[in-house]
């Protein structure tokens, strides 16, 4: 009888399994990711072992927190060079949970690039939870109907309505209509890893 063939496991790491690692590797608690992020050690441990999902910008906050960036665990390549640009069928898309937003990444950013965009697919009934982080953002609404809240005051957007804001406010926002709500996002948070060019 022949010798068993064991074949490598190739799973990719899940996405709490990559953030945990990444904590250790830095010898961080999750007090301390807790605290530099701005969120809950509870809702932190439901990330790690993939209970929660988080939304880009609380992964951006627990990113910052494990001094690396969003890119690291969605496996998005930056642009390199001083522009960027991104054909329809190329963009880039995810989503953090079956019942989670999906994300286009409009263009993989570069360099020097403050402003990072994309175009949220929101399904009915999903509330993002509450942050504040460092920056300003912009919503252009698509379609549907959302509810932003900055800083406890409600703004509710119906297709073609904006909304420009301080991202140190605290805000959360939530889809109130029946149907997929479709955003066009743009906003400050450093999604991508900086990139030095070869000498």
């Amino acid at each position: 009888m022949g010798d068993a063939v064991v074949k490598a496991d190739t799973t990719e790491p899940s996405l709490g399994m990559r953030l945990r690692l990444r904590r250790k590797e830095l010898g961080l608690t999750m007090q301390e990711v807790a605290a530099a992020s701005g969120l809950t050690v509870g809702f932190i441990s439901q990330i790690e072992r993939d209970i929660s999902r988080p939304s880009l910008a609380s992964l951006y906050a627990v990113a910052k927190a494990l001094e690396t960036s969003v890119d690291r665990f969605l496996s998005l390549a930056p642009a390199r060079d001083h522009h960027a640009i991104t054909r329809a069928a190329q963009r880039s898309k995810f989503r953090l949970g079956s019942t989670e937003p999906m994300y286009e990444f409009l263009e993989p950013g570069f360099a020097e690039a403050k402003l990072n965009a994309c175009i949220t697919h929101v399904p009915p009934g999903f509330a993002s939870e509450v942050m504040r982080h460092e920056g300003e953002e912009f919503v252009y609404l698509i379609a549907g109907a959302m509810a932003y809240e900055v800083e406890g005051v409600e703004y509710r957007l119906q297709a073609g309505d904006t909304l420009h804001f301080k991202s140190s406010r605290p805000h959360a926002s939530r889809n109130i209509g029946d149907v997929v709500a479709t955003e066009l996002w743009v906003g400050t948070l450093r999604l991508f890893a900086e990139y030095s060019p070869a000498p």
